[in-house]
C-alpha cells in the first residue's frame, strides 16, 4: 500500500503530517498527489514513515480490555 492511500483510507490530518515534515501544506499536498511531478524525497519519506510509527506505538500504547471493547461496540448497535 502506498502512503497516499494510507493517508486517504485514514482521513490523515494533511496539514499535521506536513507541519511533522516541516513542509507546507500546498507541497505536501503536491507530494501525496500520484499525477504530480513532485515526489517525497527518500528522506522526507523515511520521516514520513516514522511520524506513522509513532502514531502506531500511541495506539498500541491504548489499553483495553476486549470485553470492555465488544460491550461498547455492543452498546453503540443498540
Amino acid at each position: 500500500m502506498e502512503i497516499q492511500e494510507i493517508i486517504t483510507k485514514w482521513k490523515l490530518n494533511k496539514q499535521l503530517l506536513a507541519s511533522k515534515l516541516k513542509l507546507k501544506k500546498g507541497t505536501f499536498q503536491n507530494k501525496i498527489n500520484p499525477s504530480h511531478k513532485t515526489k517525497f524525497t527518500n528522506e522526507e519519506l523515511f520521516q514520513l514513515k516514522q511520524v506513522l510509527i509513532e502514531l502506531s506505538n500511541d495506539l498500541d500504547g491504548i489499553e483495553q480490555d476486549f470485553n470492555e471493547a465488544l460491550a461498547i461496540i455492543a452498546g453503540a448497535k443498540s
